[in-house]
């Protein structure tokens, strides 16, 4: 699909755009059909009638369909109004809850993985929220946030989160806490403005490489991401979406196991959440920011969207990584010995790619038996990890004395 579609299919009533042009065209066709039955019958005449009436036809699906996918999507935004604000960043608008007294310490960011709404981490953020100031954020598209303009990059959103921040009257420093993608922006975002960012915490982050020179998976890998995500965007919005995490949440599979944890972790928000992802902007916004890395983007996104060794100078950054081998990653595709040989060893280096952006880099591992998605499986050791850091933030630049 072109991505110039994006803007328009974004929005519910993109549908009922694509419904009116539908029926435009089956208007012409029926027109031209009896104009030229009206000079002399022909084979032309009655092959533009048929298409004419075929037009006419799906144009009445599609604009049903449209039609009946608004109301749902309207109906499930005013059950959930959003809890945080809504502010202007030029012209869209962006969705921030920001909760809790950060008494003269650092306020911390929570960015989940892929391209999520910000409640996907809400029971970090709830952890954290009585101790000091937390922060969760719909990037545009997700959420409550508007979708935004197209195409969607991480050093868009970088700045984006920046004017956020700047426009809710969020003050900082900030600790920046980002789970696999969303660590990638994270890092983007302490790269652009170190004096707003007072640590990082990269949780499990997805490095530029693992997208663009994995054996294994690479960037062939994201277009089928993408293309995954369009289609669901389309259903979206003609209203035969069923979210597939359903029913990924009942298979016995890794995967499963996760979505279940997560869904306990996050059951007083799991309805706002569903009726969030009913909207068809998340789909189109997760398959514009993931071609990013596409072989005809990447080159020239790249600098823009790496954060080079040493650029974030002797800023505090924990890389929190699985101690764990990438077994469970390769094992599964039944690849040739030697070739899963190779991509093992490339996933289990490209994990500690980030040791090498600050003079002040620490790794640390994660409890036994936990995997890529432990801020589920294991919320309380990511909780000490964050709160330990901010103790050690404080100690380092403790509040002036009372004259």
């Amino acid at each position: 699909m072109p991505a110039s579609f994006y803007p328009l299919l974004a929005h519910p009533w993109g549908g009922v755009v694509i419904g009116l042009i539908v029926a435009a065209i089956s208007v012409s066709l029926l027109v031209c059909s009896r104009r030229l039955r009206a000079g002399q019958p022909t084979g032309r005449a009655r092959v533009a009638g048929v298409l004419g009436v075929l037009a006419g036809a799906l144009s009445a699906l599609v604009l049903t369909g449209a039609a009946m996918s608004m109301i749902e999507i309207r109906r499930l935004a005013d059950a959930h109004p959003p809890p945080g604000t809504l502010v202007d960043v030029g012209g869209y608008r962006m969705h921030i809850l920001a909760e809790g007294d950060a008494g003269g310490g650092p306020t911390v960011i929570w960015i989940p993985g892929g391209h999520a709404q910000g409640l996907a981490l809400h029971h970090l953020h709830a952890a954290v929220r009585g101790e000091t100031r937390s922060i969760l954020f719909d990037r545009p598209g997700t959420g409550w946030s508007d979708p935004g303009p197209f195409p969607r990059r991480t050093a868009t959103e970088a700045v984006e989160l920046a004017t956020l921040l700047e426009e809710a009257r969020e003050e900082g420093p900030f600790v920046l806490a980002g789970h696999s993608y969303g660590g990638l922006l994270a890092a983007n975002f302490a790269r652009r403005y170190p004096e707003r960012t007072a640590a990082v915490v990269l949780l499990d982050a997805s490095p530029p490489d693992a997208f663009i020179y994995a054996p294994a998976y690479g960037a062939a890998a994201l277009d089928g991401l993408v293309r995954d995500a369009e289609r669901q965007g389309l259903d979206k919005i003609f209203g035969g979406w069923t979210n597939p995490e359903l029913a990924m949440a009942e298979s016995e599979t890794e995967i499963g196991e996760v979505l279940r944890k997560q869904r306990r972790l996050l059951a007083d928000v799991g309805e706002a959440m569903a009726a969030n992802a009913r909207r068809p902007a998340s789909s189109f916004a997760t398959a514009s920011i993931f071609q990013e890395f596409s072989s005809r983007i990447v080159s020239g996104a790249a600098p823009d969207l790496v954060v080079y060794d040493g650029e974030l100078g002797d800023l505090p950054v924990l890389v929190v990584i699985p101690n764990a081998t990438a077994d469970a990653i390769i094992d599964p595709l039944g690849m040739e010995e030697g070739a899963a040989r190779r991509a093992k060893n490339f996933f289990e280096r490209v994990r500690v790619r980030y040791l090498e952006v600050s003079s002040d880099t620490r790794l640390v591992h994660t409890p036994p038996g936990t995997g890529h998605n432990y801020p589920y499986e294991t919320p309380e050791f990511v909780i000490e990890v964050v709160r330990q850091l901010m103790a050690e933030l404080g100690e380092r630049d403790p509040s002036p004395s009372p004259s």
